[in-house]
């Protein structure tokens, strides 16, 4: 009798090592089911952070699915120490500043309610550089960029002819002889389009480019 007890007693004992032993080898495989999880988890999260300010972009490159630096276009609203508030098609947008974001050509003070572009970094999520749109850089006669008497000049395209081009700028409409060595890249038509002039020192119109987010 003595016998048939220590051999139930030895029997327990194995059984209860054996679980024990299972529940040892169980642990780090649920372990390491529940880290690859939130792995995966972690990396979604982490895509979905990068496409964060890419659906605000009218970059041509992102809308044809390329991951490199963009272009934020929108109407500054206000500044602060580490991130700027874009205004773009009516959503506020908090963009994160980069620690040597260059400002171009003016003061960010002085930019507040101007429509401005940035450049951002897209592994970083942050703007790099800022400046001032040509539209908001124009004067009234639409010139944005000035080099003696040629000139660069932003307006909304009217209608073209076999030599002229005609454009409506701040202060009215304004019609350029084309050059001979006139250049139009764009397909289709322009048509209340906003469109970028270059004009040479003898006034004549040498190329015209569509804007690209229209």
């Amino acid at each position: 009798m003595q016998k048939q007890l220590t051999k139930g007693i030895l029997f327990l004992i194995t059984l209860c090592m054996i679980g024990s032993a299972a529940a040892c080898s169980g642990e780090p495989a649920n372990k390491t089911k529940s880290d690859n999880h939130k792995a995966e988890e972690k990396l979604i999260e982490d895509r979905q952070e990068l496409t964060k300010l890419q659906q605000y972009s009218s970059d041509p490159d992102i809308k044809k699915g390329k991951d490199e630096d963009f272009d934020l276009i929108g109407t500054l609203k206000k500044d602060a120490e580490k991130e700027m508030t874009l205004n773009i098609d009516d959503q506020l947008v908090k963009v994160p500043k980069s620690s040597g974001m260059e400002v171009e050509g003016s003061q960010l003070k002085d930019m507040i309610n101007k429509e401005v572009e940035a450049e951002i970094d897209a592994a970083k999520q942050e703007a790099t550089s800022i400046e001032l749109t040509p539209k908001a850089k124009a004067d009234k006669n639409g010139v944005y960029e000035q080099d003696g008497d040629e000139r660069k000049i932003v307006g909304v395209f009217i209608e073209e002819s076999n030599k002229h081009i005609t454009v409506k700028v701040p202060n009215g409409k304004k019609t350029y002889q084309k050059s001979t060595d006139f250049e139009k890249e764009e397909k289709g038509s322009l048509k209340e389009k906003t469109v970028y002039l270059e004009i040479n020192s003898a006034n004549e119109v040498e190329s015209i480019e569509k804007e690209d987010r229209e």
